[in-house]
Protein backbone atom coordinates (compact mmCIF):
# COMPACT_ATOMS: atom_id res chain seq x y z
CA UNK A 1 0.00 0.00 0.00
CA UNK A 2 1.38 3.43 -0.96
CA UNK A 3 1.32 6.73 0.82
CA UNK A 4 -1.12 9.27 -0.62
CA UNK A 5 0.00 12.79 0.24
CA UNK A 6 -2.56 15.54 0.71
CA UNK A 7 -0.99 18.81 -0.41
CA UNK A 8 -1.14 21.56 2.20
CA UNK A 9 -3.57 24.39 1.58
CA UNK A 10 -3.02 27.70 3.36
CA UNK A 11 -6.14 29.63 4.32
CA UNK A 12 -5.07 33.26 4.25
CA UNK A 13 -7.40 35.53 6.21
CA UNK A 14 -7.04 39.29 6.14
CA UNK A 15 -8.45 40.33 9.50
CA UNK A 16 -7.67 44.03 9.50
CA UNK A 17 -6.43 46.84 7.31
CA UNK A 18 -7.40 47.66 3.76
CA UNK A 19 -8.21 44.07 2.78
CA UNK A 20 -10.13 43.09 5.91
CA UNK A 21 -12.51 40.24 5.09
CA UNK A 22 -10.53 38.89 2.14
CA UNK A 23 -9.94 35.15 2.30
CA UNK A 24 -7.71 33.26 -0.10
CA UNK A 25 -6.92 29.54 -0.13
CA UNK A 26 -3.62 28.67 -1.78
CA UNK A 27 -1.72 25.39 -2.10
CA UNK A 28 1.83 25.27 -0.88
CA UNK A 29 4.68 26.03 -3.25
CA UNK A 30 6.50 23.14 -4.86
CA UNK A 31 10.14 22.87 -3.81
CA UNK A 32 11.18 24.02 -7.29
CA UNK A 33 8.95 27.09 -7.02
CA UNK A 34 10.22 27.89 -3.53
CA UNK A 35 13.84 27.69 -4.64
CA UNK A 36 13.10 29.82 -7.70
CA UNK A 37 11.51 32.54 -5.54
CA UNK A 38 14.34 32.46 -3.01
CA UNK A 39 16.95 33.11 -5.70
CA UNK A 40 14.98 36.21 -6.78
CA UNK A 41 15.92 35.56 -10.41
CA UNK A 42 12.51 34.40 -11.59
CA UNK A 43 12.05 31.79 -14.27
CA UNK A 44 12.37 31.81 -18.06
CA UNK A 45 13.75 35.35 -18.10
CA UNK A 46 10.94 36.79 -15.94
CA UNK A 47 11.64 38.94 -12.94
CA UNK A 48 10.88 37.68 -9.44
CA UNK A 49 7.57 39.53 -9.09
CA UNK A 50 6.17 38.21 -12.36
CA UNK A 51 7.25 34.70 -11.40
CA UNK A 52 5.56 35.02 -7.99
CA UNK A 53 2.31 36.20 -9.64
CA UNK A 54 2.37 33.25 -12.03
CA UNK A 55 3.03 30.83 -9.17
CA UNK A 56 0.11 32.35 -7.24
CA UNK A 57 -2.18 31.82 -10.25
CA UNK A 58 -1.04 28.20 -10.52
CA UNK A 59 -1.50 27.43 -6.83
CA UNK A 60 -4.59 29.44 -5.86
CA UNK A 61 -7.58 27.28 -4.95
CA UNK A 62 -10.20 29.98 -4.41
CA UNK A 63 -10.87 33.38 -2.91
CA UNK A 64 -13.91 35.38 -1.87
CA UNK A 65 -13.15 38.35 -4.15
CA UNK A 66 -16.15 39.90 -5.90
CA UNK A 67 -16.63 42.80 -8.28
CA UNK A 68 -20.05 44.49 -8.23
CA UNK A 69 -21.37 41.45 -6.36
CA UNK A 70 -20.08 38.98 -8.97
CA UNK A 71 -17.41 36.45 -7.94
CA UNK A 72 -14.05 37.07 -9.60
CA UNK A 73 -12.47 33.82 -10.82
CA UNK A 74 -8.98 33.23 -9.39
CA UNK A 75 -7.25 33.08 -12.79
CA UNK A 76 -3.99 34.59 -13.99
CA UNK A 77 -5.91 37.14 -16.10
CA UNK A 78 -8.05 38.18 -13.13
CA UNK A 79 -4.99 38.46 -10.89
CA UNK A 80 -3.17 40.56 -13.49
CA UNK A 81 -6.17 42.92 -13.67
CA UNK A 82 -5.98 43.66 -9.92
CA UNK A 83 -3.96 46.47 -8.32
CA UNK A 84 -0.35 45.62 -7.59
CA UNK A 85 -0.63 46.34 -3.85
CA UNK A 86 -3.57 43.94 -3.56
CA UNK A 87 -1.78 41.09 -5.35
CA UNK A 88 1.49 41.72 -3.50
CA UNK A 89 -0.36 41.66 -0.15
CA UNK A 90 -1.68 38.18 -1.01
CA UNK A 91 1.76 36.99 -2.19
CA UNK A 92 3.45 38.33 0.95
CA UNK A 93 0.93 36.67 3.26
CA UNK A 94 1.22 33.41 1.31
CA UNK A 95 5.01 33.30 1.23
CA UNK A 96 5.13 34.16 4.94
CA UNK A 97 2.73 31.30 5.65
CA UNK A 98 4.80 28.90 3.53
CA UNK A 99 7.98 30.05 5.30
CA UNK A 100 6.38 29.62 8.72
CA UNK A 101 6.39 33.34 9.54
CA UNK A 102 3.39 34.20 11.67
CA UNK A 103 1.39 37.38 11.21
CA UNK A 104 2.34 40.25 13.49
CA UNK A 105 0.30 40.62 16.63
CA UNK A 106 -2.52 43.15 16.43
CA UNK A 107 -1.88 46.60 17.93
CA UNK A 108 -4.28 45.76 20.76
CA UNK A 109 -2.20 42.76 21.83
CA UNK A 110 -1.05 42.98 25.46
CA UNK A 111 2.69 43.37 25.83
CA UNK A 112 2.93 40.77 28.56
CA UNK A 113 4.09 40.98 32.16
CA UNK A 114 6.80 43.40 33.22
CA UNK A 115 10.24 41.87 33.34
CA UNK A 116 11.14 40.64 36.83
CA UNK A 117 14.70 41.62 36.10
CA UNK A 118 13.75 45.29 36.20
CA UNK A 119 12.16 44.89 39.66
CA UNK A 120 15.09 43.19 41.39
CA UNK A 121 16.54 45.64 43.94
CA UNK A 122 20.12 46.47 43.13
CA UNK A 123 22.66 47.99 45.49
CA UNK A 124 25.70 49.79 44.14
CA UNK A 125 28.79 47.60 44.01
CA UNK A 126 31.51 48.34 46.54
CA UNK A 127 34.77 49.66 45.21
CA UNK A 128 37.35 47.02 44.47
CA UNK A 129 40.20 46.80 46.94
CA UNK A 130 43.68 46.88 45.45
CA UNK A 131 45.72 43.80 46.22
Amino acid sequence: MGYERNPKIYHLKFVDGEYEGLEVRVRSLSMKQLLTLRTGKGEEGRDGTETAVRFLAQRIVDWNLTSDGTPVPPTLDAILDEDDDFVLAIINKWTNAVSGVSDPLPDSSPSGEPSQEASIPMAPLSESLAS
